[in-house]
């Protein structure tokens, strides 16, 4: 069944952060991300949700607790913690 990771976060600059986030499309692929989506509220653009979509929540777990992952997000200008969900379609 599907998995997607679900990211929500606030960002600095949204265009700082788009362009640290395209730049991370190989660490992305190397590490289980089969497909994503950014969403950005349309009221607030330094407010960002990330759909990552996984073959397992196994996987999806991994890439979650990354330490490349939470290092892309610190660098790429996430304010604070981002909350992650992990969902499965049933």
């Amino acid at each position: 069944m599907p998995v997607v990771l679900l990211v929500k976060a606030n960002v600095t600059s949204y265009d700082h952060w788009r362009t640290a986030y395209d730049a991370g499309a190989s660490f992305r692929r190397k590490n289980g991300v089969s497909r994503d989506e950014v969403y950005c509220s349309p009221e607030d653009m330094t407010s960002v949700l990330v759909l990552h979509f996984f073959a397992t929540v196994e996987v999806a777990q991994s890439f979650a607790s990354n330490p490349g992952f939470a290092e892309a997000m610190r660098s790429s200008g996430v304010i604070g913690d981002a909350h992650l969900t992990i969902a499965q379609t049933v």
